[in-house]
């Protein structure tokens, strides 16, 4: 990367910082890993995963999507739901991952809009919370 130049891409998938565990623990995440390579390469990588709109761009470019159509599912507000958000999605978040509902209170009550940016329209506690609405 240092030697290519600006030519040579550096390119990360997400920069999620930990991955939860069962049970609450958690491992770093690839996020820790993209950190430590921009860090000996002197430079930022392009993301092209959450929150990134670019990964949703392309399913756009492949398929029929109609966003207004369209529901992102996720458990965490900074990847997941902003992603969403910004793409003009409906959102859901799962509770089963690192974002806690007293965290969604938080960014709905601010002014900020890169807080409000973080809110999903709907949240469940686990994804299996819908099976009994796909049965219909």
């Amino acid at each position: 990367l240092l030697r290519g130049g600006p030519d040579c891409l550096l390119v990360g998938t997400n920069r999620d910082h930990r991955l939860p565990l069962e049970g609450g623990t958690a491992i770093p995440g690839t996020g820790c890993l993209v950190k430590a390579v921009e860090t000996a390469a002197q430079r930022e990588a392009f993301i092209v995963g959450k929150p990134n709109r670019y990964m949703f761009d392309c399913v756009v470019s492949e398929f029929n999507i109609d966003p207004a159509r369209t529901i992102m599912v996720g458990d965490r507000l900074d990847t997941d739901i902003l992603m969403g958000n910004s793409c003009g999605l409906t959102t859901l978040l799962t509770l089963t991952g690192v974002t806690t509902l007293d965290e969604v209170r938080g960014h709905q009550e601010s002014d900020c809009p890169a807080r409000q940016s973080l809110v999903p329209d709907y949240y469940v506690d686990s994804i299996a919370d819908l099976l009994p609405a796909l049965g219909d």
